[in-house]
């Protein structure tokens, strides 16, 4: 079952690195369930603190991905919120901030 939870956490940590978050709710179902397992099962502490090791490092990663996420977040509502700023111009009418379409605004 260690070699079983060691492989489990190579994946995880494999699939952390590549973004694929489709895989990781199933690596979580199968990590809960060896650690279940293993949580009635007496092990050495040098086995144990490889596994800890091992499983810290994923949480690590996990956590600077978190972070990375929110960061984008902000990011693209920053954006969001810039290309609905509008202003007034000087006829009274309101205008966007930024073009609405993709496209180079013109100025006479």
């Amino acid at each position: 079952m260690i070699k079983q939870l060691r492989t489990l956490l190579e994946e995880e940590k494999q699939a952390l690195l590549r973004a694929d978050f489709d895989s990781l709710e199933a690596l979580a179902e199968r990590k809960e369930g060896l650690v279940q397992k293993l949580s009635a099962t007496p092990l050495r502490d040098n086995k144990l603190a490889d596994l800890r090791d091992a499983n810290a490092h994923n949480q690590a990663l996990l956590a600077a991905i978190a972070k990375g996420i929110s960061g984008v977040r902000l990011i693209v509502l920053d954006h969001h919120k810039a290309r609905n700023t509008s202003f007034y111009q000087k006829d009274g009418t309101q205008s966007p901030l930024l073009p609405r379409s993709g496209k180079l605004a013109h100025r006479a």
